[in-house]
């Protein structure tokens, strides 16, 4: 098989040209995550189909199409297309239903809408067909403004050049004009959940509790 690509918990490669297998690393069930996505897919929100689970396994749709992060490298000028973009498929998705077996997220003060608490540039692939969203592992039930927030403290915890921070703050606001919700108001929750994350630098720890610090 060949692998085309790799996030922190999971590799995935191609099975061919219709199809991928997303397999977790450390041997977890796949089985939660497959039933998640076929019943998201029920509701029209824009995932890759399944095909079969087996074990840590998931065989997926392959979708084709830069990330949205790739697209946002090669023409940075449309930062605020893709900020709105983002904001839309966070308010789309927080208008479903609660399609069931999910956990509620600890700390973010209620709430009873679909999570999917990892929703960033590298996470949506940009197909012919429109966007489509990856890596639903952390989905849980909660308010949608710990979301949105969740998507700020990521791209804001992020160590980057001078000319990549402007384009983030620049696609950060055009997803707060689009998503539905104040992010601020979620950002202490996002933050403190972050900070959970035992793959990140010491850099990346640094701003994330700089930006707890200020929102505290």
């Amino acid at each position: 098989m060949e692998l085309i690509g790799q996030g922190r918990e999971a590799d995935v490669y191609a099975l061919d040209a219709h199809r991928v297998l997303r397999r977790y690393r450390d041997g977890r069930s796949a089985a939660g995550e497959g039933q998640l996505l076929r019943r998201l897919a029920g509701q029209g929100c824009p995932v890759p189909l399944v095909h079969e689970v087996d074990g840590a396994d998931l065989v997926m749709e392959r979708l084709y199409g830069p990330t949205m992060s790739e697209a946002l490298h090669s023409r940075p000028w449309r930062a605020l297309t893709y900020g709105a973009m983002l904001g839309r498929l966070h308010r789309d998705l927080h208008a479903l239903t609660d399609p069931g077996g999910l956990r509620r997220l600890e700390g973010s003060g209620g709430g009873e809408r679909v999570l999917h608490l990892d929703l960033h540039p590298e996470n949506v692939i940009l197909t012919e067909a429109g966007p489509r969203i990856v890596d639903w592992t952390n989905c849980r039930l909660g308010r949608p403004e710990v979301d949105v927030a969740m998507t700020v403290v990521i791209l804001r915890g992020l160590v980057l050049p001078p000319h990549e921070r402007l384009m983030i703050r620049a696609l950060l606001r055009a997803m707060a004009g689009t998503c539905g919700v104040d992010p601020r108001t979620g950002l202490a929750a996002a933050s403190e959940r972050r900070l959970e994350d035992p793959n990140l630098t010491a850099a990346e720890t640094a701003r994330v509790r700089a930006l707890r610090r200020r929102h505290a």
